[in-house]
Parts: C-alpha cells; structure tokens; sequence
C-alpha cells in the first residue's frame, strides 16, 4: 500500500398560525448543547416531536469550520441531510471548550440571518449592531423564513460569517440542531438532527503556513488500482510537487479526528467538485484523500490548496477525475499481492513480501482489504470511523483462483470499524481445491468488477 492510507429548525411555518413565528427562526436553546450546561438546552424536536433526535442513520446534521486565528472571520458552513426532506433551518451556537457555558466569538449579523442573545425573554433578544449580546450571555444564530425554503430537496447548507475571539481562547466547540422537514404545514413528520453531546471541536491555529512553491498536479489515481477508476467514499491518491515543503510527511494523527479525518492537514486542502474532501496523508509529491459520500456519477473537477484560506494561499491548477457507481480494487503490499490478514492477525502474505507474514492454507477464512465498493448500510459519510460493522448495500461476488465462491464463503464483506469510512473488508473463505502459489483474486459489485492481476499466496 502507499503511504498513509461535518440545523435546523424549522417550526411555525409548519405549525398553526399563531405560532408562525417560528418560521423566522428557532427560539434561543435549540442548538443541542448539554442541558447540564445550558440548562434549558434543547433541539427543534422541543416542538417538532414525531421522532427522537437524530432517528436514523440516513440524514443528518454537519458541521464544517477550521482551525481558527484569532480575529480572523471565517464561514461555518451547517448541513442539513435527508432526501425526503424539502424545508429546512438550524440553529448554531459557538461555546469555549474549556467553559461551554461561555459563547466564543461572534457571528456577524446578515439580513438572510438573525443572531439571537440569551437576555432576552422567551425566544431571545434578535442582537443588532447597536444592541449586541453582552459578552456573559450566550449567541446564537438561526435561519429567516426565505431561507427555509431555499436549496434542493434533500439537502440544505447554511453559510455564516464567524469572527473568533480575538485572542487565543483554546479549543472551541460548535454545536447546531437541524430540522429536515417535509413541508405538509405542520410540525408533524419532521426529523430532527444534533451533533451534541460533543458538538464539532476545533482549535487555535499553530502558526502560519510558510509554503511558498504553487502547487502541481499530475494526476488522481484509486488507491488500490492506482488506476483512474473512482467513485463515491474511494480512497485515492493525489501526485504532483510542492504539497508541502521538501522533507515532510504528515499522516493524520488521533487528534487531528476529533470530528472526523482532518480536511486540511500540514496546510493543505484538496477541493473535489468545490467540496473539501478528507485527508489522510501528505507528502511533497503525494496526497492520500477520500472522495466525497455525495459524489455524483460523471467528471468532476479538483485542485489543491496550500496555505488555504489564508493571504499566502497557493492554488494548483485544476484536473478532472471521471467517477462511476462503483469501483472496486484491492488493496495491496506491493501492487500485486492484496493486503489482507490471517484470523491470528498476522499478514497473509509471503514473508518475502512482507516481514512477518503468513501463507494461508487452501480453506483458510482471510481478511481482504479494499475500496471502491459503494454505499454502507448505515451510510458512513467520507471522514467518518465506523463504529460497528456495516455492510455494503450491494452484494459483493469474490473468485478466487478462478473459482466463484459461494455466497456463503463471503462472510463478510463492508466497513472496518475503527479505520476510514472509505476502507472496507471482506472476510472470506478460500476454496479448498487451491493449489500452492499466488492465486489470482477479483470481486465484483454493482455489475463491475475489479482490475486483474491482484493475487493471494497460498501454500498447503
């Protein structure tokens, strides 16, 4: 293998008329933060309350900000998913890490907007430029009525302007509540979404980034084929120079995911389609990345940013990648022999290839490690760490040595709980009647299958 392998509410226009105005905006508390810490702290679902918070594993409330400098404005941008939904709102709320009790920083007031004070009866006081919130109380910002109605069906992003506080004031958490609705005028069969208890977390950031080389591209590539085969949730790996600067390597460390894999990392961003995918891996020539869970079929456009977002940015030019439904590919230790693990944890593998390994037996039950195959059940978004297994959603068929196997000799096949939603594993039987040597593996899944040439050592 190569190196180094994200609120709505939306209320009184859907509920009788005398509480229509909730349509302008949720009432101050409703961004999900701890009742041990506001008290009173709720989400949309105080009146929309047909399901629990956060019903299902299909849609969902995100939120995307980076590391923040102090007093230098930035855009939160909260993602409200669920593809029946047509209506939409959130509420978003910015507390200091070390005291959730104290907002952080301020938003900026916007005419699309209205930034709400905690010392104001009721729903809260609508803060303005000469009557702002105090600095004791707590802010929060929700949507106006034309934007609830605004944005395709099935998905909504909210764009606010934040200022940090101007000095270092450590981590700071971002909190926010969503409601996808479905637009039948009332509060009924709405879904509620909250990324509590523990809100999205991000920090002061170290530094500067001092790259002063513009970047280059020479290709994007699946990272198991190395070939130009991709898809949704594929992890790939992006060449070119001057990602970062001569000598470094940075490989996505525990806390760096804190609220998934980081999507900027040692001062690189890559855009996929506009979107900021996650990052796994830098290197000068090398990024290991994961596509988008919303990518759609056909070419789509990326480029990589260093120093994003900051004066010195630096922006490559832009190359196209062709995405597909599904695009299957193995893993490997050296482009030939699939990654993949004994039930005893140790490499299958020959020794030779890799230190430590171990030749299956004909028979043997293997872990084969791959990407590309499509959608999990749940739905895992790019950047996330299964924590259970689950299941791709369409049937996976694996031969080996040439022979098919049974559907019940693929034990498993989906997510590796703990790792990137983008690496999946499959458990699975070999065929007794193998014979020694380096057995040609492919699988296939939603009518493609995998590139050849990938094999499995086998000795008896």
């Amino acid at each position: 293998m190569a190196k180094g392998l994200a609120v709505v509410f939306l209320t009184a226009m859907m509920l009788p008329s005398a509480l229509l105005a909730r349509s302008t905006g949720a009432p101050v508390f409703s961004a999900g933060v701890p009742t041990t810490v506001d008290g009173n702290g709720q989400t949309c679902a105080r009146c929309h309350r047909s399901f629990d918070v956060n019903p299902d594993r299909v849609g969902y409330v995100k939120v995307q900000a980076f590391n923040y400098k102090p007093g230098e404005k930035q855009n939160i941008q909260v993602t409200v998913y669920h593809p029946e939904a047509m209506r939409w709102g959130f509420q978003l709320t910015a507390r200091q890490a070390s005291d959730l009790t104290k907002t952080a920083g301020k938003f900026t007031l916007d005419s699309s907007y209205r930034v709400l004070c905690s010392d104001g009866p009721g729903d809260g006081r609508d803060v303005t430029a000469s009557s702002p919130c105090p600095a004791e109380n707590q802010e929060f910002i929700t949507h106006t009525q034309p934007l609830t109605l605004t944005g395709a069906n099935g998905m909504k992003v909210f764009s606010v302007e934040w200022t940090p506080p101007t000095t270092d004031m450590g981590d700071i958490v971002l909190f926010a509540s969503g409601n996808a609705a479905n637009n039948n005028s009332n509060n009924q069969g709405d879904r509620i979404y909250n990324n509590g208890p523990t809100g999205f977390r991000i920090s002061a950031e170290g530094g500067t980034c001092p790259n002063t080389a513009r970047p280059t591209l020479r290709t994007a590539v699946n990272a198991g084929s190395r070939g130009r085969e991709v898809a949704m949730n594929t992890l790939i790996e992006i060449y070119g120079a001057n990602f970062v600067a001569a000598g470094t390597t940075r490989q996505a460390r525990a806390a760096d995911l804190r609220n998934g894999y980081p999507k900027e990392l040692a001062c690189v961003a890559v855009e996929v389609g506009g979107q900021r995918i996650p990052l796994t891996y830098v290197q000068p020539d090398q990024i290991n990345a994961q596509l988008p869970t919303s990518l759609a079929s056909g070419t789509v456009q990326y480029r990589i940013l260093v120093n994003p977002d900051r004066p010195n940015q630096l922006v490559s030019d832009t190359g196209t990648i062709t995405a597909q439904n599904y695009a299957p590919a193995f893993l490997t230790f050296n482009g030939r022999s699939i990654a993949a693990a004994n039930t005893d944890a140790t490499y299958a593998a020959d020794p030779a290839v890799v230190p430590g390994g171990k030749v299956p037996k004909p028979g043997d039950i293997v872990s084969l490690f791959a990407t590309g195959l499509g959608p999990l059940d749940p739905v895992w978004q790019a950047g996330e760490s299964p924590d259970k297994a689950s299941p791709v959603r369409d049937r996976v068929a694996v031969t080996v040595g040439g022979t098919t196997l049974a559907a019940a000799d693929v034990l498993y096949a989906g997510a590796v709980p703990g790792f990137i939603s983008g690496l999946y594993q499959l458990n699975v039987r070999l065929p007794a009647t193998l014979s020694d040597g380096d057995a040609p593996v492919t699988m296939s899944v939603g009518g493609v299958t995998s590139s050849s040439g990938t094999t499995i050592p086998v000795k008896r």
